[in-house]
């Protein structure tokens, strides 16, 4: 609650912290929107850092590096905003290291858009994380 308190509602009503990923990326995709809330972001990939150093859970859907990898990395590059601004939050090194979960999802064009992407930005990332 204090990374992200606007979800407080979703926070106390999420069942699993799997379902709380789900509204956390449903509310990521939202800040992409006109006017951009980098603000916002920021605090979601700074919340996505913390799970994964937390211990692991009994199941899937309790287990936070799980979570995040399934709802978040892998859906950041099906968001066009998102993907064309990963390399701010992240290096392409770590995109690599996790290239399964970053490239899942994707489509041949979008991963070729994903790669043009960083390539423009020097290829290092994280210019601002």
């Amino acid at each position: 609650m204090q990374m992200l308190p606007e979800m407080q509602s979703e926070i106390v009503s999420a069942k699993t912290p799997m379902a709380l990923w789900v509204e956390t990326v449903h509310a990521f995709d939202e800040a992409y929107e006109q006017p951009k809330n980098d603000d916002f972001i920021k605090r979601v990939y700074q919340y996505a850092d913390w799970c994964l150093d937390q211990t692991g859970g009994e199941t899937a859907e309790d287990h936070l590096v799980t979570c995040v990898a399934i709802c978040f990395w892998e859906h950041i590059p099906t968001n066009e905003a998102a993907r064309r601004d990963l390399p701010h939050w992240l290096s392409w090194e770590h995109v690599m290291a996790n290239e399964h979960f970053f490239t899942h999802q994707l489509t041949d064009e979008e991963l070729a858009d994903l790669k043009q992407v960083y390539a423009a930005a020097g290829g290092s990332g994280p210019t601002a994380a």
